[in-house]
Parts: C-alpha cells; structure tokens; sequence
C-alpha cells in the first residue's frame, strides 16, 4: 500500500523561511510602486487644476478672484469654474478626514485639509472643500492676508507673471494657500508644516517615501527631504525638491536667495 509522506517540522520552517525572505525582497518593491502611481495622480491633478486656472485667466486676465457678489466669504478661483471634478482636488497620498467635518481641519504630510465653517456665525460656508493643494496668493485679484505687507508682490493680471514656466499656482501644501518670501524658513515640522501664510505651508515631506513618519523636529540646517508637485503659471507640472522652493518665482519682485534660509 502507498503511503504518503507528510513535511517534517525542518522542512516546513524552511519553507516559511523562504515566503517570508521572497516577502520581504517584494514589499518594499510594490510600496515604491504604489508610491509611484500616487505620484502620478497627483501630477495629473495638479495638471488638471493648473490648466484649469490657466484657461480662466485667459478669459478675466486673473489666475484667481477671490470674492463673489452673493458670498464674499468664498474662495473662488479658475478651477472652480473649469475643473469641476472636486476629486482632483485631493492628492492620492492624502486622505480625506471621514466624515467630512463642518470645520476647518489643517492638512499634514498624509492627510487633506477641509476649508470649512465655524469661525463665526456671518463666516459660513455650507459646503466645506477638502483637498490637497495651495494656491498661490501671490496671484489673488486683491490684497490680504500675506500679501498685506507687501502689496508691491502682487500678480492679480496674468500679464504681470515674468517667469511663467517658473511661477508657481497651486502646490502640494498642508492649507489652501500661501504667500511666501525669499527670507522664509523652512518648518522644522515637515509633517504638519505650519500655519504662517508662506513658505512653512508647504514645506511638508509629501512626496518622500516617509510621509506618514515624517519628522516633526527636522534640523533645518541640513538638506530637506522629499519634493513636492508644482503646476507653473505656463500650465506645465514639475516635482520640486523641498531644497529647491526658493528658486522657484513666487512673487513678482522674487529674487532667489544664493542660498535657502537656514
């Protein structure tokens, strides 16, 4: 009579031994593959939006205006009116917080911001905006916020960007927009970023690899980690080094520092 013969207990460790080292040779491969197709669409969306807001300053001569006659509390700009698919509005790397709150919610490395409610009770918007992205405030059709300084930066008339294969619009950021200037630092905080209206904003290691374990007190004296995916006022898209923000025109007078502010 035919017997069958069972694995030893050597054998069978041997074979757990070989699945988990072919596992471990794969992970890391289908992680960088992963990372790479999220990188993708987010250089797709920033296209989108980038496009978007280049065919509505064609027509108004503005990137963005900000206000609107029936709510002036309203963040209006080209790609509400030409991209209205409000999921490319939103980085793959980013989820959206679940559900979406009635508030403001700062973004972070790996995770949307919502541009909510709940400041005060003439300041409401109905329908909070989760997404990814900054708009440069440099180019609002007004000035406010960090722009309130120096008026003189301003870009409202698309015929005032010099540079347009160097200007940013929109920009991987942890908030909806942002002012910088050549003397900005980098946030230590390369997870959240920080609140203050310019470069901070968007020095947040998205597209790193590490994102969701990005440091929170990064040296800034050393080289940044990671980039970011840009949407230049020419309707082009190209991933920048955290390193290299500075040597992008933000503003109209921008002068790149010889070296990033340390």
């Amino acid at each position: 009579m035919k017997t069958c013969r069972a694995f030893t207990l050597i054998e069978l460790l041997v074979v757990i031994a070989v699945i988990a080292i072919l596992a471990a040779l794969l992970l890391p491969a289908l992680s960088a593959a992963r990372r790479s197709g999220q990188e993708t669409r987010c250089r797709s969306n920033v296209r989108q939006l980038t496009l978007a807001s280049y065919m509505y300053a064609t027509d108004s001569g503005s990137h963005a205006a900000y206000t609107n006659a029936s709510d002036p509390h309203i963040l209006w700009m080209g790609s509400d009116y030409y991209a209205k698919a409000r999921n490319i509005f939103i980085c793959p790397t980013t989820p959206i917080p679940s559900p979406v709150p009635p508030h403001d919610v700062w973004g972070a490395a790996d995770r949307a911001w919502v541009w909510g409610s709940g400041r005060s009770p003439d300041d409401i918007v109905t329908n909070p905006i989760p997404g990814s992205y900054a708009l440069n405030g440099w180019l609002y059709d007004r000035v406010m916020f960090g722009a309130e300084a120096h008026p003189e930066y301003m870009m409202g008339k698309q015929s005032l960007i010099q540079k347009p294969s160097q200007t940013p619009v929109f920009v991987d950021a942890m908030w909806v927009d942002l002012w910088p200037v050549e003397t900005d630092l980098p946030c230590t905080d390369l997870y959240d970023g920080s609140l203050q209206t310019g470069m901070t904003r968007c020095t947040i290691a998205r597209h790193s690899g590490i994102a969701a374990s990005a440091p929170r007190q990064f040296d800034i004296r050393q080289t940044l980690p990671g980039s970011l995916n840009i949407g230049m006022a020419d309707g082009h898209v190209q991933s920048v080094k955290l390193e290299n923000l500075w040597n992008c025109y933000w503003h109209l007078n921008w002068n790149p520092p010889a070296t990033r502010p340390r």
